[in-house]
């Protein structure tokens, strides 16, 4: 028994010499914004005067056996004046080896959004006109991710995989954090995300993300989501393309919906340095499943398909960016022939 105890005391001042980090770096960027909304349904517009900023505090250095490290956190302000500290993050860089992080409502390999078109902010993303359903990320609970080494494969090639323990763990958690009890709840109890990215010719990248859950109660569906794109840029364009689906965790299919079906396109142009505008077309459809009629061989689906157009407009000023953003939604939130339209004047100063 000394002797393992021995061996193990051995082992633990290995790791904490080969693992000793010398004295990194602290930085503190952030952005001050302004806006006002003018938004809501086509029959009640509401308006909005909005002051907020998010920090960002990094700390860096580099290990004695050559590894590098960095940590991250924000704090973000939220509606009524609070204040709180998350997205955080500590990376390992272990060089040829790749890397290693772990995060807290950070590390999202989701690429619903990956074809990045929008002045101010990718698509319809930017204006929060309504909620899309676009499917899971590992970003939404505590989660370790592994990342491959950059340039290992060819055409910039890249890959990552995430993985959420508890899926019943909140976000903000502190050091030693033990997480709430897994409830095996309908969607899963942990959750596993591969994210996969290249750029194959100059101008493009593509890439692919799939989230799955295990462990769940659901019978009839398990919950399960993906995406992926393209993006082409070429002199002052981009072109994009996305396409989505999403198949939340059912143990009924009959009267809920069985399937999200998200396509995004959209154009970018920079006029010069200073003006860009863009323009994007976001569908976002989704299927209910109804029961079967007695004597009939299937089912019958039904579907609403929610249409999004979104125009923005960014101008650089001496270090301000001055933005409009306008979004027109039909069969808004899923509902036929609910129609909402948002208004979006911004102001943001990076530092």
């Amino acid at each position: 028994m000394k002797n393992i105890t021995k061996t193990l005391l051995v082992l633990v001042s290995s790791l904490s010499i080969s693992f000793a980090a010398t004295a990194g770096e602290l930085a503190v960027s952030g952005s001050a914004k302004a806006s006002y909304v003018i938004g809501g349904s086509t029959d009640s517009n509401s308006k909005g005067i909005g002051v907020g900023n998010e920090l960002n505090f990094t700390a860096s250095g580099e290990m004695d056996n050559g590894f590098t490290w960095s940590y991250s956190t924000e704090l973000d302000p939220a509606d009524g004046g609070t204040a709180t500290n998350d997205d955080s993050q500590l990376v390992i860089g272990m060089g040829d080896m790749g890397t290693v992080g772990f995060y807290d409502s950070e590390g999202g390999l989701s690429k619903e959004l990956g074809y990045g078109i929008g002045a101010l902010g990718t698509g319809t993303d930017y204006n929060n006109t309504m909620t899309i359903q676009y499917g899971g990320t590992v970003s939404t609970s505590p989660n370790v991710q592994y990342h491959l080494p950059a340039d290992l494969l060819p055409f910039g090639l890249t890959a990552k995989v995430g993985f959420v323990p508890n899926l019943s763990d909140g976000s903000g958690n502190s050091f030693k954090n033990s997480g709430p009890l897994q409830t095996n709840s309908l969607a899963g109890d942990t959750a596993t995300q591969y994210q996969v990215t290249a750029a194959p010719m100059d101008g493009l990248s593509i890439g692919a993300d799939y989230y799955s859950t295990d462990d769940g109660t659901a019978t009839a569906q398990d919950y399960e989501s993906g995406n992926y794109y393209a993006q082409y840029a070429m002199g002052n364009w981009k072109v994009g393309y996305n396409k989505g689906h999403y198949a939340p965790a059912l143990s009924n299919k009959n009267g809920s919906v069985s399937e999200y079906e998200n396509t995004a396109w959209g154009i970018e142009f920079a006029v010069n340095d200073a003006l860009s505008v863009s323009y994007n077309e976001e569908t976002s459809e989704a299927t209910t499943s109804v029961a079967i009629v007695a004597g009939a061989s299937s089912g019958v689906k039904t579907s609403v398909e929610s249409e999004m157009e979104s125009i923005q407009v960014a101008y650089i000023m001496g270090g301000a960016t001055l933005g409009i953003s306008v979004v027109d939604v039909g069969n808004a939130d899923y509902v036929a022939n609910k129609d909402e339209k948002r208004t979006v004047f911004a102001l943001a100063m990076d530092f």
